[in-house]
């Protein structure tokens, strides 16, 4: 899955500037995610969560995939790719497109999917849940990942928005564990029969699903997995959050200022 990595990161250098963060990783090594130079939020997932994407895709060959939550495209881009080399067929996102720059997010997700010719790609304006049903075109979906708001109660609607358009097999995967309100979300899950497995990635995941045998493929390629993880203090990754949004500000202030001394030194030099 390289490859497809590879391709949505030069495209989105052509399409907008980024910047690096994280670059080891947040909660846990595995990095670097990306921002929009000049912005703070939204961030990419992190290369390492791209992996556990193509490792799921690769093993089980999804047609249909839908993503809640799509920020300027990045992960979206990532699935879209990486199904179209295994038999793909639709991956629809929904997304309110409010989130950092507003439009201009949407503007760099939809150019960024041009850039990589993704015609099985459709992003659409809408919101969760009063949109789900219209967004996913009422086709059951083979993937779903769930990255939209991650307060609570916004996770479990999302995921009961989506519940009746999924099979025993559907994989679920949620990004940004620590958050609380994916917890919440979890425990509605598991009465719907549904059985999940964390991932130490930069960000943490949790994969889900309600399939046995497909559980226990999961815990086979994920051995580092484990069923019902309990989630991180509340206050520990924002703190982590604020840290670095608090180095990032400080860049952007002194970056403009650091290139005209720059430019000085090299205007005396010469």
């Amino acid at each position: 899955m390289t490859d497809s990595l590879n391709r949505v990161v030069n495209a989105l250098e052509q399409v907008a500037k980024t910047s690096l963060v994280w670059k080891r990783g947040l909660i846990n090594k595995g990095g670097p995610h990306r921002v929009l130079s000049g912005t703070l939020l939204p961030i990419s997932i992190g290369e390492d969560e791209c992996t556990v994407f193509g490792r799921l895709i690769e093993q089980f060959r999804p047609k249909h995939a839908f993503i809640i939550g799509n920020a300027f495209g990045f992960s979206s881009c990532y699935i879209a790719d990486a199904m179209r080399h295994h038999g793909g067929e639709k991956v629809i996102t929904l997304d309110s497109e409010v989130e950092g720059r507003g439009q201009a997010c949407a503007k760099v997700a939809r150019d960024l999917a041009n850039k990589l010719e993704l015609s099985l790609l459709v992003n659409k304006k809408g919101r969760s849940p009063a949109d789900t049903a219209w967004a996913v075109e009422n086709n059951q979906q083979d993937l779903v990942f769930i990255d939209g708001d991650h307060s609570h109660p916004q996770v479990t609607r999302d995921f009961e928005s989506i519940l009746p358009f999924t099979h025993s097999k559907t994989i679920f995967v949620w990004h940004d564990f620590w958050w609380s309100g994916i917890l919440p979300c979890l425990k509605v899950a598991q009465t719907h029969g549904l059985r999940w497995l964390w991932l130490p990635t930069s960000c943490e995941m949790v994969l889900g699903v309600r399939d046995e045998a497909t559980f226990a493929k999961l815990q086979e390629m994920f051995p580092d997995g484990v069923e019902n993880q309990k989630a991180h203090s509340p206050l520990f990754a924002p703190t982590i959050l604020a840290k670095e949004y608090i180095r990032q500000a400080w860049e952007t202030i002194t970056e403009p200022i650091a290139s005209r001394l720059n430019t000085s030194k090299r205007t005396l030099g010469d």
